[in-house]
């Protein structure tokens, strides 16, 4: 009896040779390069007793297993990677409101060069008891990761780790991630700038997070959406007793949601567009269609993935059983309650982006987005990329 094909020996029957699994670039080639292009050293493999010092973008990640302990940490660009920046343009390394334009080598160069550190926590920080107080060396290599995650600008940080992972992590919400180690020291060794409302929102303890977000760091501060986002995520934000970490996938969606339905509520209130507004955009194979119609505000999104696309690949490599797979969410004027589960994060960068546009020319339309994604598009890169070529 023959077995049949699996996604494990599809690959070791190609070796990304013959491109089997359907896709113009094998993914698992493309990061493995990258990574190889950047250190001197084999990837897959484990470094021990590892120190880092560079200029963190300022980074910070929470992840989402093992909820609610998680493990979350700062970024911290590793001195063997040539990246070929500037300090001053550290920043680009953790700020996907300025990749749009990049190619995938570039934006994978620039994540692969950053080393997860992390440790292990409870994210109901703001609640005191006995049962969830992390240790004393803990709360310090918190207390630090939230400093550097307020930062305003690439601040120069040291850390420690036990032992470093070469490998690279790929999340359909968050942005790619690099190498990852347990830290056992962080260490800021220059005074942070904090953006002042940041400042404000973090020291005020009476605030809602939502209220935080969006009426003083998005409309009266302006503060970089990536800023925003890593201040969310590190429990920084909200009255004192309810504040939490976020992991960074949640929290990249949550922002996107507040800050969206804050522009709605604006937006209901201006007159009507009184013609047809026709839209489009292309970036690495991800094909955007907008319209916008004459009505009170709704939003409307179908995403396609066409054969052999990320999400839409034969396990057996045989194209002819494959058909383009469509989603669909949507919301009327009164919003939706529940989570747009067919087409998760992606609904709510598009609509934030989308709302901003409404927003700037003071009207309201019905709206409807046409996302077609072809087979070019081989690694997840995170809803960044769709916000921002929505935006564009």
């Amino acid at each position: 009896m023959v077995r049949p094909l699996t996604e494990k020996n599809i690959c070791l029957r190609c070796k990304g040779a013959r491109l089997l699994c359907g896709k113009k670039t094998c993914p698992i080639l493309l990061k493995k390069s990258v990574l190889k292009s950047l250190v001197p050293f084999e990837f897959d493999k484990t470094l021990r007793n590892v120190e880092l010092f560079g200029p963190s973008p300022p980074g910070f990640f929470v992840g989402h297993f093992n909820y609610p302990k998680v493990y979350l940490g700062p970024l911290v660009p590793f001195q063997k990677f040539e990246i070929n920046l500037d300090i001053s343009d550290y920043h680009i390394l953790d700020a996907p409101e300025l990749w749009f334009g990049k190619s995938l080598v570039d934006i994978v160069r620039y994540r692969s060069s950053l080393v997860r550190n992390n440790f292990k926590i409870d994210v109901n920080i703001g609640k005191k008891s006995r049962k969830n107080t992390p240790p004393l060396k803990v709360q310090r290599l918190l207390e630090t990761s939230q400093e550097l995650s307020m930062a305003a600008r690439p601040v120069d940080t040291e850390t420690k780790l036990e032992k470093m992972n070469l490998s690279m992590m790929m999340d359909n919400h968050a942005l790619p991630m690099g190498p990852s180690g347990m830290t056992e020291k962080i260490r800021i060794t220059e005074n942070t700038k904090v953006h002042p409302k940041v400042e404000y929102v973090v020291s005020d303890t009476d605030l809602n997070a939502t209220e935080a977000v969006s009426k003083y760091l998005y409309f009266k501060g302006q503060v970089p959406e990536s800023t925003i986002k890593r201040v969310f995520s590190a429990g920084l934000l909200g009255k004192k007793t309810r504040r939490r970490i976020v992991p960074t996938r949640w929290s990249i969606t949550a922002v996107d949601d507040i800050i969206s339905k804050a522009l709605i509520k604006e937006i209901k209130r201006f007159p009507e567009i009184d013609n047809y507004q026709i839209f489009e955009n292309t970036y690495l194979d991800n094909h955007f269609k907008i319209l916008l119609f004459p009505g009170k505000f709704t939003y409307e999104m179908n995403e396609a993935w066409s054969t052999n696309s990320l999400w839409n690949s034969s396990l057996d490599g045989v194209q002819r059983c494959l058909k383009p797979q469509i989603m669909t969410d949507y919301e009327f004027y009164k919003g939706r309650k529940d989570y747009a589960s067919n087409i998760t994060g992606a609904y709510y960068a598009a609509r934030k982006s989308v709302c901003e546009y409404l927003f700037h020319i003071k009207r309201q339309a019905r709206v409807l987005i046409f996302r077609e994604v072809s087979g070019g598009y081989v690694v997840p890169l995170g809803v960044w990329l769709i916000r921002e070529t929505v935006r564009d």
